[in-house]
């Protein structure tokens, strides 16, 4: 996700401020409110033409990718149909799983942190 001028650590300062355009963001479920972000349309084509190429160079594997929190909470919206906000807040190091066929993508598990019962 490209934050235009909220890159750097300064996404995380104005939501944790609670700063307009971060309650914005929230309500409308959009980031491209913040100035300069990328648009909502295209963040989704992209993550969604990234999968799918994933998807067709490996068909019948499974390949693990890793990213963050935000590609995760719009590939399961995609799947799901969902509003756009609804998988974000991905824990650090969680696992979810997509099954991806070329009639639907499905969810079959969503911010999985099992793994790391014990860790030191």
């Amino acid at each position: 996700m490209h934050l235009g001028d909220w890159e750097g650590g300064v996404f995380r300062k104005m939501v944790a401020e609670g700063h307009p355009t971060a309650l914005r963001m929230a309500a409308e479920e959009r980031w491209d409110v913040i100035p300069g972000a990328e648009p909502a349309g295209a963040f989704a084509g992209r993550v969604r033409s990234e999968i799918e190429r994933l998807a067709v160079r490996h068909p019948g594997q499974r390949v693990a990718a890793f990213t963050h929190g935000g590609v995760i909470g719009q590939a399961l919206a995609l799947a799901a149909g969902s509003r756009p906000f609804a998988f974000t807040g991905a824990e650090n190091a969680s696992i979810s799983r997509l099954v991806i066929t070329p009639e639907r993508w499905i969810i079959r598990g969503c911010n999985d942190t099992a793994h790391l019962d014990g860790a030191p």
